[in-house]
This record gives structure tokens, sequence and C-alpha cells, in this order.
């Protein structure tokens, strides 16, 4: 071996290291560090190499397979017809030049094509077969997918049934409207959870969760554009196909549209490139496909991808701006986020003029000074991003940006969990935190006071009227009668509210205080094992871990509320307002005792709330998973995983909402 092809040899292992790290950040964990140019960059000189090389051509190479999404030991089913990955263009030269070499093969001049937006989300394979979806599938490693039918049978764009009989494989794209990012990635940062970089990072990673009431919540949504196994040839065009598709109930993009040039292919990609930003969701590109169903069987694939179609992919837009600032922001839970201001800038349809830091690792990463010249991305996500400081331009003597060790607003010393990235304000009576707890302990599944909204209690904390949480059960009601526009009746209305959620259980007291990971059924379920203030208190981190229901992470976050001195002075003042932290085994009759419930999908005669009652109130449990600890699983409409888990454990029960109502005859 030469020393030239000892060096390419090298080379061609480090790239194909960096692929493959590259492709498990991008499909397994939906965390990508690079961008799809920098990524298609790497391949394009992977591929160079091995064609340089061929003594060094691997079948496993990047090259020659599609990344994977698949993760160790998921239940996985072969696709019928193999997913291929797009080859990706990142001008109109390479796009024309792809139009030109299928012309070549093929002895034509030109193929008409259809153009299709580029949706930035996640591939689904769904099967039907006698006009019913048997199984969904990720795009997984091309030739099997991850079976995650469960998941898509909340999605609502998906119909449950066709009218077509024979058996198909349907191909398209699930993504997340960005209304609905803004939301997950709000709430996820009021808990102190880490966000979503973007959409497709949200879809990718909702459509594989094992809570399907989760992935109903997140209202994800969808566009089909293909198919694999089909054998309806009468159908000759992609134009056809997508209007057949259309027939069956499936959701189809309305921008699709047939180019007879190369001009109405530049001038749609152009008009969309400029666009993008207009529409509901993210889109990367445009997919340009020859029309002609049978000149695409003519040309084939290559080892990973459609001779007959490619990507053009849209240019990131980059601006340049000046760092003015970063300011601190204190959440409810008490996260501390860095959020940087920005000198004002135009990129991708808005004006922007903040942009979230994520955390201090985020901050070291980019080396970060007071002044910097940064340049911002947005490749048409909502969130705009930090990619880089041009530190050439960075002023001498300009001062490092520091994560502050005390919170900024109450100056308590921050903490910051084991392993984890985020700083938190522990003081439950923080300035910064207090209008978001306020809000959170009078909402409708925590304590239910009607009447006291997110202004109200603004305009109390601006008057002085309250100054901690636990002052909502001592306000002097002669100065809230005083306050502009509240009404000797709305003032009435508001006592009665506040008087009768003193009668609250437990765990919604518990539930209310915004404990940090500690939602409403996870309350209920501490509080079903430690049922009194006292038995909590009494508790080490270990006999929280002793509840099958909690993680590392609740158990630590519990303790080290309940040691928190101001937390503790908080419960007492409540104590001492007459609110109960002692559990009430309210029970009509034992005939449940001792029987463990969960239940999935939606009930037609109760709401999961009635049926929970229900069950506790003749004694059952309701846990939080499928375990062998379960005794009955009640299924409904559009059941979750949790029907495909509990099938697999012979000693739970799977019933339906009639059977359920003869447990409780």
């Amino acid at each position: 071996m030469t020393a030239e092809e000892r060096k390419a040899k090298q080379e061609i292992s480090k790239l194909r290291r960096m692929i493959e790290k590259h492709n498990q950040l991008y499909y397994l964990f939906t965390d990508p560090e690079i961008s799809d140019y920098e990524y298609d960059q790497l391949l394009k000189r992977l591929a160079e190499l091995e064609e340089r090389y061929p003594q060094f051509k691997s079948k496993s190479s990047p090259t020659a397979e599609v990344g994977s999404d698949l993760r160790t030991a998921a239940e996985v089913i072969q696709h019928r017809v193999r997913m291929f990955s797009l080859e990706n263009a990142y001008s109109l030269e390479a796009v024309e030049a792809f139009l030109e070499r299928a012309a070549r093969n093929t002895g034509q001049s030109f193929h008409p094509v259809t153009l299709e937006l580029k949706i930035d989300g996640f591939s689904i394979n769904l099967f039907y077969e006698n006009g019913e979806l048997q199984y969904a599938t990720t795009r997984g490693d091309g030739y099997k997918g991850e079976v995650v039918t469960n998941n898509v049978r909340m999605i609502e764009t998906i119909p449950q049934k066709i009218y077509y009989k024979d058996p198909v494989e349907v191909r398209g794209e699930i993504f997340l409207p960005l209304t609905e990012f803004l939301r997950i990635n709000r709430e996820r940062e009021e808990r102190g959870e880490k966000t979503f970089a973007n959409p497709r990072n949200a879809a990718a990673g909702t459509i594989k969760v094992k809570d399907s009431q989760l992935v109903a919540e997140r209202k994800l949504n969808s566009l089909i554009y293909s198919v694999g196994y089909f054998d309806k040839r009468e159908i000759d065009t992609q134009c056809n196909l997508l209007k057949f598709l259309k027939e069956l109930g499936f959701q189809i993009s309305p921008y699709n549209r047939l180019a007879n040039s190369f001009q109405e292919i530049k001038e749609y990609c152009l008009k969309w490139e400029e666009q993008r930003s207009k529409l509901g969701y993210e889109i990367d590109g445009v997919v340009i496909k020859i029309n002609d169903l049978h000149i695409q069987r003519e040309l084939g694939f290559t080892d990973k991808s459609p001779r007959w179609a490619v990507a053009y992919k849209f240019k990131a837009e980059e601006k340049s701006t000046r760092l003015l600032d970063v300011n601190f922001q204190v959440g409810r839970t008490g996260a501390v986020t860095p959020v940087a201001i920005l000198e004002p800038v135009y990129i991708a349809g808005s004006t922007v003029s903040r942009a979230t830091l994520h955390n201090e690792e985020e901050i070291v990463r980019l080396d970060l000074h007071y002044d910097d010249t940064v340049t911002l991305v947005k490749s048409g996500e909502i969130i705009p991003k930090i990619l880089r400081v041009e530190t050439e331009y960075r002023h001498p003597g300009a001062g490092k940006v520091r994560f502050p060790r005390n919170c900024p607003k109450c100056h308590t010393p921050l903490t910051r969990e084991p392993d984890g990235v985020i700083r938190y304000c522990n003081n439950i009576n923080c300035p910064a935190q207090l209008q978001r707890r306020i809000e959170h302990f009078v909402s409708r599944k925590a304590m239910d006071i009607e009447g006291l909204g997110e202004a109200l209690i603004a305009r109390f904390l601006e008057e002085g009227i309250i100054s901690k949480l636990e002052d909502i059960y001592s306000l002097d009601y002669q100065k809230v009668m005083q306050l502009e526009k509240l009404g000797e009746r709305s003032v009435y209305n508001l006592k009665q509210a506040i008087d009768k959620s003193v009668k609250q259980p437990f765990d919604r007291i518990l539930y209310a205080l915004g404990i940090r990971y500690v939602g409403d059924k996870t309350a209920k379920i501490i509080v079903e094992h430690f049922p009194d203030l006292e038995s909590l208190l009494q508790a080490e981190v270990e006999d929280f871990l002793q509840v099958e229901e909690i993680g590392d992470k609740i158990a630590s976050s519990l303790f080290d509320f309940l040691h928190n001195e101001e937390s503790l002075q908080t419960i007492r003042a409540l104590q001492k307002a007459g609110l109960s932290f002692r559990a009430e085994k309210k029970t009509v009759s034992d005939r449940l005792a001792g029987k463990s419930f969960l239940i999935t999908g939606t009930l037609s005669r109760y709401t999961r709330e009635e049926a929970e009652k229900k069950i506790e109130e003749l004694g059952g449990r309701v846990i939080s998973s499928v375990s062998k600890k379960l005794d009955y699983l009640i299924v409904g409409d559009k059941p979750g995983s949790k029907l495909q888990k509990a099938g697999k454990i012979p000693t739970v029960k799977i019933i339906d909402e009639d059977e359920f109502e003869q447990l409780l005859d």
C-alpha cells in the first residue's frame, strides 16, 4: 500500500465514523450538530474518495446505506418496498444537471416534472389492507422500520380506513405545525425541560414516545406524497397518483404543480424559497420528480436514491448583527434561561431582536463576549439561533458573558442537577417566578380558583395586595374592592372560589405547589404512597425511588423542594389557612380494593377523570404505566401503545368500556 493510499484509507475511515455519528444524532436522537449542507459535503467527499480508491469501498458505507432511525430492541417490520432517501441539490444548476442526466439516459430532451414542497418532518410508511390501516412504521434503515402504529392513530389527518381494498404502502411526512411547536417549547421551558431545536426534532421525538395521549395532545399533522408497494398500474403519472391518494382521504399538499420547462421549475423554487416563512409549517426545499411513472421505473435507483427525483434544498439564511446584552430569565419552576438581546435584524420573514442561548454550555461553546458580532441562522425555522461569533470583529477588552451563580432576581444561589445543563433558583417566593407560580397554583387542574386570572394576579402583585403565594388565602377584600373595574359581585365570586379551594384534596395541592417534574398524575401516585405531609418529609430520595412510576429526576426534585426552607414556610402557611396535606380515602365500597387500573384511548361515557374517580371510590387504584402490577387495562377509542404492551403480560386483563361498567355495578 502506497503512502497516498494509506492516507486515503485513513480519511475514508475518519469520514465514515463522522457520518455515522451525525446519522445517529439526526435520526436516533433528533439533535443534529451540523446543517444538511455540511453533512452532504462530508458524504460527497467520502463518495469521491471511494470512487478514486475502489479497493476501500464497502457495502456498509454511508454512501450505500440510508441513515437509520431504528432503536435497539424496537419492534420492526420489513418494508414491502424499500424506502430510499433523496439526492440533494444545493443550486438550480445542480437541478438542471439532474434533469439533463435523466433526459440523456432515456433519450429524451426534457421530462415534465412534479414540484412538491419538501416538508421538514418525519418520514412515515402506512400499510393498508382490506381498506384498514394495519400498521405504521418509520423509514428505519430503508429496509425495515420501527412500529409506531398506536401513535400514528392519534393523528387526525391519517385515515384509519380507505375504500381501496388491495394491499398498499402509503408514504408521506409527519410534521408539527408552528403554532404547536411554539406552545410545546413554551411549556417545556416553563417546566425547566430542554426545548426542541426545531419542529422536525419535535415531530420525530413525539412519534416515538410511549404515551399515545401525549401524541394526540401535540396535534401532529401529515402530508402524503408517494406509495411503496402498490399494484394499480393504470395510474401512470405522479400527478394522477397524488389525485388518487387525495380521493382515498389522505391530506395532499395544495401547492403541488406540474412543470413543463426548467424556467417554471426555477420560478417555483425561487418563489417558495422567498415565501416559505408564510406557511404554517416548516419546509426546507422543493422535491422535483419526473411525472411519468414508466420513466421512473426505467431510470431506477442508485444504492440509496432514486434517479428520477431530486431535492432542491433552500439556502439557510444567515445574517450578522451585534449582541447588545444577555438577559437571564427565570421561569415558573426556577429554570434560568439566557436570552441574547440583539440589534434588530430582518431574517427569513421577520425582524429578530432576541435569540435564546438555551443554557450555560451554549454560552461557553460560542465563547460569547458582550458587543460581539454574531451570525444568526433561521434555516426557515421559526426560532433564530446564534450560529457563530465573528471573533475578528471583537473589541479588545470585551467582557466575557458569564452565567450568574445567584438568581438575577432574588439573589438565591442557583443549583444545578447532577448531569443536567440547566441552573435553577429554588426560592418559591422569587419575584420572577411568583406570577407564573400563582397562575399554576390557581389553574383548573390544581386549586381551580375561578376568576383569579393572569391579569388580576399581575394587578395584585403590582398593588402589593399579595407578595407570596399563600397571601391568596388572606386577601384584604376591602383593598380588592377598591381596584378599578372590580365590582362587588366579582369580588364576592372570587372570595367564594378561594374559600371553596381550601377543600381541594392533597394530591391537587401537591400538584399546585409547582414542584419540578411533578404533574397532576404523578402527584396522585405520590399521595397514594405517602398519604400525608409528615410521611413525605420523613422520606429519603431512595424511598421515593421505591415507587415504580417515580424516577431519579422526580425523586430528587421532590426531596429538594420539601427540604427547602422557603417551600416549607409556604406549606406551613397554607396549612394554617386550612388546606389539608393529608389524603382522605373516599370510598363508596371496597369492591375494587387491591385492584389496579389504567386507561388507554378515549371512553365514550366517561371523561378520564370521571372514570378514575369511579375506580378510586370503589377502592381501586389508578397507576400510570403498564407493568406486572397492573390488573385491568380499560380500552377506549384510539388506544395508545399501552394496549400492545399490556397484551404481552398474561396477568393483565384487557377490558372495554362495557366490561368496565360491569365491574362498577
